[in-house]
């Protein structure tokens, strides 16, 4: 695994992702949506003030938030603040110079200096790492004031990581070995807590939906398996998509209610989407929600893996990461998904990054990647991580969970389908 800053202080940077952004000076006069829109913005501005946090440590963050988003019209308007906040002293070099950036991108000035594209996240990480050790950031804060903590470190010795117990004994033979050769990892056998009912897919032959004498063509799809005696019985498919659609990789929240699963089912923002599912009482699935544009992308969004009910790891290839397929997390709750999270160069490599599997022993899992000598093949790379209980927030906290995430509130996208 790779040596890098405390895991704690990207991972924050990350989460700024989430940020609010803003696009013009303060108005709240007009009763335009635009307007109305900019007051909510300030509104939570106002909300981190009186939370304490300085003029100067919102701006910077939300400057840098934006900015590594691509936001560059809002990083802009930050980064201008901060200026102005400066009352005639300079920026700092290295904000100037992203502020000369964001303002070139967005179209706002001609100026020509300091414009090379650079490794920004690589430099904002500096910033804040020189920040640590003088000025305490609402970004250095514990992650745990308003999410879910897991602090990835790499492993100092070595330990055996033990084999994750799967159902696929009996299911072998159906399963099939068949391997995507573009994504060589196998995701194991979904079951429920119970242990009474298992998801898998598998790929099967189906006519095209054109072409009365075209070849079968190979599709995913996912079917259920029920343990009848100790053994599998009563194999059948669910409609996770309709036919000549795609589903695989299927993964069930602790409670057994939700399955999780990748599909480029026809409403998909790119080649694979990763859909979720309420499981109903007889065992099919209810309708097919797709995660949105803070999960998807126009590539694929693959492997999706369940801790606890609502934190969803997956890999994605449609981000710029650390290069291939790299590893993000998430929460999903019943009507709102968060802002998806690269899990950094700790778990990312430049090779394809698959998923995470935790072991029986806390504090310790693996992450599934083809790097190493053995290209193509998929191995198992041992790291360690600090796990909080997530906490309880009360009506202020929850208001500045809100303010450092406005879209917490948009609800994911349902794609419904009729399958003949």
């Amino acid at each position: 695994m790779k040596n890098s800053l405390t895991y704690n202080v990207f991972f924050a940077l990350a989460i700024t992702c989430c940020f609010s952004t803003a696009t013009a000076q303060y108005s709240t006069k007009s009763n335009t949506v635009a307007d109305r829109q900019i007051e909510r913005k300030m509104e939570h501005y106002r909300i981190l003030k009186d939370q304490g946090y300085t003029d100067q440590e919102i701006f910077e963050d939300l400057g840098n938030a934006n900015f590594l988003n691509e936001n560059y019209t809002a990083a802009s308007f930050w980064y201008g603040q901060l200026k102005e906040s400066k009352k005639g002293e300079p920026l700092s070099k290295s904000y100037q110079k992203r502020y000369d950036f964001a303002l070139k991108k967005s179209n706002q000035t001609a100026d020509t200096a300091s414009l090379e594209s650079n490794d920004w996240l690589a430099e904002v990480k500096s910033d804040y790492q020189i920040k640590k050790a003088t000025v305490e950031t609402f970004l250095d804060r514990p992650i745990s004031e308003r999410y879910r903590e897991l602090d990835f470190q790499s492993s100092n010795g070595s330990f055996v990581v033990d084999d994750q117990k799967v159902a696929e004994q009996g299911l072998k033979s159906i399963i099939g070995d068949d391997i995507d050769k573009n994504h060589p990892y196998k995701m194991p056998v979904a079951v429920t807590p119970d242990g009474n009912t298992a998801f898998f897919s598998k790929t099967v032959s189906e006519k095209p939906l054109y072409g009365i004498f075209s070849k079968k063509e190979q599709v995913h799809k996912i079917f259920r398996a029920e343990r009848v005696n100790g053994k599998w019985a009563n194999i059948e498919e669910v409609a996770a998509a309709p036919s000549h659609s795609s589903a695989k990789h299927p993964a069930i929240s602790a409670d057994g209610r939700r399955l999780f699963f990748a599909s480029n089912m026809p409403g998909s923002f790119g080649e694979f989407d990763i859909y979720v599912s309420e499981i109903l009482s007889d065992g099919s699935l209810g309708v097919a929600k797709n995660l949105g544009k803070k999960v998807n992308t126009e590539k694929n969004d693959l492997y999706p893996n369940v801790v606890g009910n609502k934190t969803l790891f997956f890999a994605s290839e449609g981000r710029r990461g650390y290069g291939g397929l790299d590893v993000y997390m998430t929460q999903v709750d019943n009507r709102k998904v968060d802002l998806a999270m690269n899990l950094g160069s700790e778990i990312n490599s430049d090779d394809d990054d698959f998923a995470i599997a935790f072991t029986s022993q806390s504090g310790k899992a693996y992450v599934m990647s083809n790097r190493g000598k053995n290209k193509g093949g998929v191995e198992r790379i041992a790291f360690t991580y600090a796990d909080q209980e997530e906490p309880s927030y009360d009506k202020n906290e929850y208001k500045l969970m809100e303010a450092l995430n406005s879209e917490s509130q948009i609800r994911y996208t349902s794609s419904m389908f009729e399958d003949e």
